[in-house]
């Protein structure tokens, strides 16, 4: 099987703005790759769909660039590709960054291949360890009009109507500081309850003083995780952090290389790895990741769009978590992917056995929101 088309389309929609402790998210973008074989086979991969305000319009280039290197080349050899088109090409694009986002989405096409190719899903390439696996619903964005009040209101809809068991809203804006940050983690406890898992995230928001006061008053409140309190390269300070904190301490959802990861753990910096398909070079490097992991005692609970992410999280014995964004966060999730995912009435997530990825995008509703 060989390589014949690698496509690039580039979708935006608009919706309400939210944002966390550093950026604020305004419309709605998607990236995708489709890679076309000459056996008739197609895969398709993606970048955003999730409150992604990265710059996709500047990823096409890329494909570009990368299209040359891929015609003619068997797309089920994914690691080697990965491998090719990313740390041998560092000298050329650098270590980490678009290029690699980019290279994410052709080794997710590329996976969708090799799952149709051999009439198996990806889930089952990575291992298929749990048929379910548990989820928590991302939320608690910022948003104008947004109070303590409409915070309790969407927790407490993703509990009681979305059967979430677990759920997760942000802190870190600097506007809030660490008294009014509290406040909204206090507002949703006492929406939740104690029998519901609470997560917090700040998306790097934070220097190392800032998250050691968080973690002493998220400790009191019975909080499960703190997710990426401070950048993600300060690496001794998260070891201090983690040394300190009664709460878990989550991060790598920015991790680009397995290189990244041995270091945050070399430096005892994580209880939780956030690990994203999309972000780092794809499927062969996550598992790559998950696996140190496991070496390291550490659990995976991937980051970003869900339909991507889980092959993996439910793939090995550790996935603890998927995250799991409610059309809450935006509209169009109600009808972007098909088939919809939705979780059980015990907050699981039944892994579907279709070959391949196991969901496709709709185009007919992508299509016109087409912009390159």
């Amino acid at each position: 099987m060989k390589i014949t088309e690698v496509i690039s389309e580039v979708f935006e929609w608009e919706r309400p703005g939210i944002w966390n402790g550093g950026h604020f998210y305004g419309p709605g973008r998607l990236h995708k790759v489709t890679i076309k074989t000459d056996e008739g086979v197609d895969g398709c991969g993606w970048n955003g769909g999730t409150a992604a305000e990265r710059p996709l319009n500047i990823f096409p280039p890329f494909v570009d660039y990368f299209r040359e290197l891929l015609i003619g080349r068997d797309p089920n050899d994914t690691r080697a590709i990965a491998e090719d088109l990313g740390e041998k090409h560092i000298k050329i694009l650098g270590p980490a960054g678009v290029n690699t986002q980019v290279l994410a989405a052709i080794n997710i096409a590329c996976w969708d291949i090799k799952g149709k190719a051999l009439g198996k899903s990806v889930h089952q390439l990575l291992g298929g360890a749990q048929s379910r696996i548990r989820t928590y619903i991302a939320g608690g964005y910022y948003a104008e009009g947004k109070g303590l009040e409409e915070l309790q209101e969407e927790v407490r809809f993703n509990v009681e109507e979305m059967h979430a068991g677990a759920v997760k809203i942000k802190i870190g804006d600097p506007r809030q500081g660490v008294f009014g940050d509290m406040k909204r983690v206090e507002a949703a406890r006492e929406a939740v309850g104690d029998n519901v898992i609470l997560m917090v995230d700040a998306n790097c928001a934070l220097d190392l003083s800032t998250s050691l006061e968080f973690t002493n008053e998220l400790a009191k409140l019975g909080v499960y995780w703190f997710e990426e309190p401070m950048p993600i390269h300060r690496y001794k300070e998260h070891g201090t952090l983690r040394s300190a904190s009664e709460v878990k301490i989550a991060t790598g959802e920015n991790g680009y290389h397995l290189s990244h990861f041995e270091t945050l753990l070399d430096h005892k910096g994580a209880d939780v790895l956030n690990v994203d398909v999309t972000i780092c070079p794809g499927y062969d490097v996550a598992k790559d990741v998950a696996d140190l992991a496991l070496e390291r005692g550490v659990s995976i609970a991937p980051h970003g769009c869900q339909e991507l992410q889980l092959p993996l999280a439910a793939g090995i014995p550790h996935g603890e978590f998927l995250e799991y964004y409610p059309v809450a966060v935006d509209p169009l999730r109600a009808e972007m992917f098909q088939p919809q995912m939705i979780p059980d009435e015990d907050g699981y997530v039944t892994v579907p056995d279709r070959p391949g990825i196991g969901f496709e995008l709709n185009m007919d509703l992508l299509n016109k929101y087409r912009v390159g």
